[in-house]
């Protein structure tokens, strides 16, 4: 008899995401104004100016950016996540075209098909450090002629890098802006294709306000540091990359 095989950590995890995770539930629209707010900060400057612009969204979630996006007008929208339970959320909130996928095969996602964007939002850090340079290169396939790939993920230059890295039991990595460079160009992207900012998201005074403290806190700590301290202290990186 071949032995069985212990189901995973992960894979225990992702089946009922967010019942575990205790994520905010886009069927509750008291949360929304909040969260939009802080897609229009980070991602805003850095989405698709058509509205007719294909647009997918890897490792959808609950639908949370999918309905941010059709809320701004955007109407060719793609998204798949691993988990059957957030597919289930998305397809009650009426994003019909949502798919039960693997990431790892993006390259047979939509065969055919070429986004003007796509997005890898609190993603990137799930998957193993090992697969991370292989997905890239298969996002960076699936671009159209001037298409942008916006990822974000958390910031291990962070003064508080170490608290997001570990605060979902799913993550298995995390970046700095070096790494985060050198891991996109070991996936293929140029040099000069590639920004990588802060992901500054406040939506209200308070957090504003949290914001200039995290600048003078990570300034103050950093003095310490040589010419190699990291300059971005926002609790996520956001990586701007064009095929």
């Amino acid at each position: 008899m071949a032995p069985v095989l212990e189901e995973g950590t992960c894979q225990r995890l992702f089946a009922r995401y967010h019942t575990f995770t205790r994520r905010p539930d886009p069927r509750q629209a008291q949360h929304r104004k909040a969260i939009f707010e802080t897609f229009r900060r980070v991602l805003g400057p850095w989405l698709p100016q058509s509205k007719e612009a294909r647009i997918l969204d890897v490792g959808c979630g609950e639908g949370w950016l999918l309905l941010f996006l059709r809320e701004a007008g955007y109407s060719r929208l793609s998204g798949f996540d691993l988990s059957a339970e957030n597919v289930s959320i998305c397809h009650q909130l009426g994003l019909n075209f949502v798919r039960r996928f693997n990431l790892t095969e993006l390259a047979d996602f939509e065969k055919g098909t070429l986004y003007d964007c796509i997005l890898v939002v609190d993603v990137l850090e799930h998957i193993p450090k090992n697969s991370a340079a292989g997905f890239l290169s298969q996002a960076r396939g699936r671009l159209a002629r001037g298409g942008v790939l916006l990822v974000q993920t958390p910031n291990m230059g962070c003064v508080f890098g170490l608290f997001h890295r570990y605060y979902d039991l799913s993550h298995e990595f995390g970046l700095t802006e070096k790494s985060a460079r050198d891991l996109f160009a070991v996936a293929g992207f140029a040099p000069n294709g590639v920004d990588i900012r802060p992901a500054w998201n406040a939506a209200t005074a308070l957090g504003r306000f949290r914001e200039v403290y995290l600048r003078l806190l990570h300034a103050l700590i950093f003095l310490a540091e040589d010419s190699s301290r990291p300059r971005i202290p926002t609790k996520n990186l956001l990586v701007i990359a064009r095929a």
